[in-house]
């Protein structure tokens, strides 16, 4: 079994973000999850839903380039009620904070010790469609 923990050491591959913020998302009630959800083209990197507040989220996880992120954050808006971007911290500090919040796309930073900081809530917007949302979280219960 792999671990995904890395004290002192930086992070290499976006994989190792998973565990963090699959973690992340559980806590904050998100404990049906899925990753590599597909959508259209694309793969979701972490899917999740919560039956308790019937809400989804979606995030996208990247090493350094935020604004690739933010393109198809942009996209899983029209399946996922809250959108996050997950980086490691020494890149989360470099993403323009002010487009995020514009977009309504949250922002994960990922610690080397594993454990995961909110630096921007993801705010609810009206582009998600019914459709995709409910099929999304179809599939993952069928999964």
């Amino acid at each position: 079994m792999t671990k995904y923990r890395h004290t002192g050491t930086r992070f290499s591959k976006e994989k190792q973000l998973l565990k963090p913020v699959a973690k992340f998302a559980q806590e904050q009630g998100f404990c049906l999850q899925e990753h590599e959800l597909p959508f259209y083209e694309y793969r979701i990197d972490l899917y999740g839903f919560s039956a308790h507040h019937n809400s989804t989220v979606a995030f996208e996880l990247k090493l350094n380039d935020w604004r690739r992120a933010l393109e198809q954050a942009l996209l899983y808006q029209l399946c996922s009620d809250y959108v996050y971007i997950a980086m490691p911290e020494r890149s989360a500090g470099r993403v323009d904070m002010a487009e995020l919040k514009s977009q309504g796309i949250g922002l994960i930073s990922v610690l080397e010790s594993g454990d995961c900081s909110c630096l921007l809530p993801a705010a609810a917007h009206a582009e998600v469609r019914q459709f995709y949302r409910s099929t999304q979280i179809e599939f993952m219960k069928s999964s």
